[in-house]
């Protein structure tokens, strides 16, 4: 696969790299800004990324181009691929692991508020220098799921613009309906660094020009990446064997933290089996939804 030199790497490294010595206020809403506008440029000609994140992001003389790395292939089995899949739960919209389905019967699927909330994630990132939830030495497990699905989010960092918070909170809203459209996004962001309020909703994108500044690199965007992988492959692994585990642990009333990461624990061994059986990326996304929906009825014992 060829593709165009970033000389910044990913947005994960560029802020690795930068943050600290270099990056101002003004440099990351510069970063912000041209991030949002990338994604209406999408949006606008009716194209959904799914697959938002900081190691999909690139940084080019200081110019943010979008990338899509799912149809790149593995040679051979990958020791960390479960590592890297979980490592994308944090941009992932919370919606996409409910089983609950709509009014017209049909499961939720990624759109275009998905990428808006994956977007105030990456905002989010921007402020702090380091990805969501990240603890040196611990990878993210099933508990992350468990948990951003009923409200967790990352903490405001110290000194963050007012503004700013306001706009990456309401991207990461639980409720899709409930998140700005990419374009408000947008001008919000331009508000911030223009010192103006002057706001319109969905904005027309007809600046040929400042589209071309941006540099967008699209690698077949309209297919799905390893984040929606994450979730379209959480399907197949042994029902009994998740059964076993809810029978068990549904006689049992857990009010400490410790009681909770033995269920994480079984969750993620039930998983790692099926790697070790050789079905790489079938993550058994239905037994453990069902497993997460069987606890989200206790919720309260093991939160007092």
């Amino acid at each position: 696969m060829v593709m165009e030199y970033a000389d910044g790497g990913s947005l994960r490294n560029y802020l690795e790299k930068n943050f600290t010595s270099r990056l101002t206020w003004d440099d990351k809403l510069d970063v912000a800004y041209q991030l949002a506008y990338a994604v209406s440029c999408l949006h606008n000609e009716g194209i959904i990324h799914r697959d938002l994140h900081s190691g999909n992001i690139l940084v080019h003389q200081n110019i943010i181009k979008l990338a899509d790395f799912g149809l790149s292939k593995r040679i051979g089995a990958s020791s960390n691929f479960q590592s890297k899949l979980f490592g994308m739960v944090p941009y992932v919209d919370p919606k996409s692991f409910s089983k609950r389905r709509n009014n017209n019967n049909q499961m939720f699927s990624l759109n275009e508020k998905s990428d808006v909330y994956s977007v105030g994630v990456l905002l989010w990132e921007i402020s702090s220098g380091q990805p969501p939830f990240y603890a040196e030495g611990e990878e993210y497990d099933v508990s992350l799921i468990l948990e951003i699905s009923q409200g967790l989010r990352e903490t405001v960092v110290p000194d963050t613009p007012e503004e700013y918070v306001k706009i990456y909170t309401k991207c990461w809203d639980g409720e899709p309906d409930n998140r700005p459209t990419i374009y408000q996004v947008v001008d919000l962001l331009k508000a911030m660094i223009t010192k103006t309020d002057i706001i319109t909703e969905n904005p027309p994108l007809s600046n040929e020009q400042e589209f071309n500044e941006i540099r967008l690199n699209i690698n077949n965007l309209e297919s799905q990446g390893e984040l929606s992988q994450l979730i379209q492959n959480f399907n197949k692994t042994d029902t009994k064997e998740i059964d076993n585990i809810i029978a068990s642990n549904k006689q049992e009333k857990y009010s400490t933290e410790k009681d909770f990461s033995i269920i994480v624990d079984k969750i993620n061994d039930l998983i790692y089996k099926s790697y070790d059986k050789g079905t790489e990326g079938e993550l058994a996304k239905e037994q453990v939804i069902e497993y997460l929906d069987n606890y989200n009825t206790n919720s309260q014992e093991i939160h007092n």
